[in-house]
């Protein structure tokens, strides 16, 4: 099963996952709440800081965090599953700032207490989904991976293809 530490993962894989997990629980909050756009623009925020990770974008991923902070206290009376969605995406905003791998992690666990999924299990399901990008990323990047068979174990051809292409280049 593939994990964080599987990934040996920089800060910006890092915002890139936290970001899927707040995604998949924005529905819950959204459905609670449908005119609160503040969890949205954290996840916005974090967005823009993959797109250009500088101080200006980090400052208002943390103003974004802090408002969707803000809206799930004024929530604190809604549903446990209202607040859990809330707390992914502000953790999402909040990783200009924060531990990445710590943060993601915070992410994952109130994203699968959210969604009632056993988090190792959403963590393998968020990092498969998105290994065609990560995998592009790190290849860019010159990254290795913590537990490279475990990786191309689950690649398809042409990823494997990449993948084996990459270390003769590496090396």
């Amino acid at each position: 099963m593939l994990t964080l530490d599987s990934l040996n993962a920089d800060k910006f894989i890092f915002v890139f996952l936290a970001i899927h997990f707040a995604e998949k629980t924005l529905p819950i909050w959204e459905e609670e709440y449908p005119e609160d756009m503040r969890p949205r623009e954290a996840i916005k925020a974090a967005k823009a800081w993959l797109s250009n990770p500088g101080e200006e974008t980090a400052a208002a991923a943390r103003s974004a965090a802090l408002a969707a902070g803000r809206a799930a206290a004024d929530a604190a009376r809604a549903a446990y599953a209202a607040a859990n969605a809330d707390y992914a995406a502000r953790a999402a905003a909040a990783y200009a700032a924060a531990n990445a791998a710590h943060a993601v992690a915070n992410a994952a666990y109130y994203a699968a207490r959210a969604l009632n999924a056993d988090k190792e299990s959403l963590i393998h399901e968020v990092i498969l989904e998105n290994l065609d990008w990560i995998l592009q990323y790190k290849i860019e990047n010159g990254q290795s991976f913590a537990e490279p068979e475990l990786i191309f174990d689950l690649l398809n051809e042409e990823q494997k293809q990449s993948f084996l292409f990459s270390l003769d280049t590496v090396v």
